[in-house]
């Protein structure tokens, strides 16, 4: 993960964000014969001396609107994107309101202390309201892990991944969040200070029965929601068709759509929350989709896919990239005592169909390890990288009855399609204009060292026919064979060689690396010429492509064994 975080930055950035100015113009008391104009329009006001327009405002574009309250008017045209918009008050009620150029209101219940800045659209709402010093999804407290507490953090406008994960847990975080929470209460004061909700420019707010003391970012959408309550969208933000927004806070370009709920949580940038999803007390990072399942108490970092009704909970996955499949329950945090158990899923984790993952489980030293269909996994502790745990080919004897097997490094033999496939996904899916990937490569330094501690610990002086935790430690609670230690060996052995050869022949060695890179290319290479070592990467890069290929022929071999058309209509991928 990052270095630790800048508060100030982050802090500053939140104040700046919302720290927004008033509409211009010089206001100017109605006269007489604008009240007159206005009235005979159908308006009403309990004063009219507390409704104030600017000189160039038309007030021919008002009809049959109530005015409570100091109300601020400025009814001119705006040029949004090359066309001119007209704007338009009708049939709509206004307290204490501003209203800037190019503003267009129809059909409102109640539009009440807030401040509209130019292009604005809000029409057939119920009632939009702001109280002043209202929290605006800021100040929650997300469940980044647990559900007890334990590592709660306050939730904040421009907290990122990176930093949630430093605040909810590790050594340096007892100081760390004590100066977060600090930040947190001055941050709290600035807000107890905006008496105005601020819907911004080119926002759009249609159909939707109650929207309160929210923060409308630019360009955001509200559209045939059920509510949004005391929440942040920030710019492009997107609510709509029945779902329900409360406490929360929506970064740039999410959305959270078809009956999904949202509840004091923060949706990542380009994040997306729908058909009937539920996310609750956590942290969905940028780029992510929950569709259909629950997510509750968890802290998930970028690029994860949750399509299907699924489960996770008390969840502390910060770099993402994995999947939950349908019917998965990776949620066995109560012990009938507290939901105080947790999981870390590693980098890139698959848990397949209707599986089942006990709680405490620490899968973070085993990135791009796939859990299979329908199995259940006991607690445990498994640090071997690109594995597959699933039900036993043929249980040994003396392996205990809850044991799976463990394959490890078996992405990396049988199943590279999948990670070419990823690698290749997270590198032209960023949907996201602010937050970028540190990392799109799989095969990198962190990996690459899981793998040569990995390699360490499957070295045996004594060989057997199975191995449990007890004789290699990292295991957890499976088994593996001899034969998949030393095909995992093998498998490792090529992909760290392979890493070398690239950046040293290739791609060129990061000061970060260096130190990884020279000592590998010393004892692996060590005496072989430059030729040498460019004829062996082309050799393996040719190995690789073949793995590649061979693993996506199985499923087609296997699928045109069982389906008769089935390569027919593959013949093109992508259909007509």
């Amino acid at each position: 993960m990052s270095s630790k975080p800048d508060l100030d930055v982050l802090f500053g950035g939140a104040m700046d964000y919302m720290d927004r100015p008033g509409i211009s113009g010089n206001h100017l008391r109605l006269s007489e014969e604008q009240v007159e104009m206005l009235r005979g329009a159908g308006c009403t006001s309990g004063d009219w001396s507390l409704v104030a327009a600017s000189p160039e405002s038309d007030l021919g574009v008002v009809r049959k609107c109530r005015f409570e309250g100091r109300v601020n008017l400025s009814l001119v045209p705006v040029t949004l994107n090359g066309e001119t918009v007209e704007p338009l008050l009708a049939d709509s009620s206004l307290e204490n309101v501003d209203v800037g150029p190019g503003c267009r209101v129809e059909s409102v219940g109640l539009l009440r202390n807030v401040v509209l800045e130019e292009g604005v659209r809000i029409r057939r709402c119920g009632v939009v309201t702001f109280t002043g010093g209202a929290a605006c999804g800021n100040l929650q407290k997300l469940e980044l892990g647990v559900e007890t507490g334990e590592r709660n953090v306050g939730s904040l406008l421009m907290l990122d991944v990176d930093t949630a994960y430093a605040l909810s847990g590790g050594e340096d975080r007892l100081s760390l969040i004590r100066a977060y929470r600090k930040g947190l209460e001055k941050f709290s004061g600035f807000l107890a200070g905006i008496r105005k909700g601020r819907i911004c420019r080119e926002a759009r707010l249609v159909d939707t029965g109650v929207i309160e003391d929210c923060f409308i970012g630019s360009g955001a959408v509200v559209d045939n929601a059920v509510a949004v309550r005391n929440s942040m969208l920030m710019d492009g933000a997107v609510v709509m068709d029945g779902a329900l927004v409360r406490n929360s806070i929506m970064k740039r370009g999410s959305m959270v759509d078809s009956m999904a709920v949202v509840e004091r949580s923060m949706v990542g940038e380009a994040a997306l929350v729908e058909r009937h999803g539920k996310l609750v007390a956590s942290f969905l990072g940028p780029n992510s989709v929950l569709g259909g399942g629950e997510i509750t108490a968890s802290l998930v970092g970028p690029f994860t896919s949750c399509h299907h009704q699924s489960l996770l909970i008390a969840a502390r996955w910060p770099m993402g990239r994995g999947n939950v499949g349908y019917g998965a329950n990776v949620g066995s945090n109560h012990t009938s005592r507290l939901p105080d158990q947790e999981i870390r899923p590693g980098e890139g984790m698959f848990f397949g169909l209707a599986c089942s993952v006990k709680f405490p489980s620490d899968f973070s030293g085993a990135p791009y390890t796939i859990i299979a269909t329908g199995i259940t996994t006991l607690p445990q502790r498994v640090e071997f990288p690109f594995s597959l745990i699933c039900q036993p080919f043929v249980r040994p004897e003396g392996v205990p009855p809850a044991y799976n097997q463990i394959i490890p490094g078996w992405m990396l033999y049988r199943n590279m399609y999948a990670l070419a496939r990823n690698e290749r996904k997270f590198a032209e899916r960023n949907r996201a204009s602010r937050w970028r990937p540190r990392e799109t490569r799989i095969i990198r330094a962190e990996t690459v060292e899981m793998m040569l501690k990995a390699l360490d610990r499957l070295q045996v002086e004594t060989t057997a026919d199975f191995y449990t935790d007890g004789e290699i430690p990292g295991l957890g609670k499976n088994f593996m064979t001899e034969e998949d230690r030393r095909s995992a060996m093998e498998a490792y052995r090529f992909h760290v060689d392979l890493f070398v050869l690239e950046k040293l022949l290739e791609e060129g060695v990061a000061p970060e690396e260096e130190d990884l890179v020279s000592s590998l290319a010393e004892k692996r290479f060590r005496g072989r010429s430059k030729r040498e070592m460019k004829e062996l990467l082309n050799e393996m890069k040719a190995r690789m492509a073949f793995m590649i290929e061979e693993s996506r022929k199985r499923d087609d071999a296997r699928g045109a064994a069982v389906i008769d058309d089935y390569l027919l209509v593959r013949k093109e991928r992508g259909g007509v």
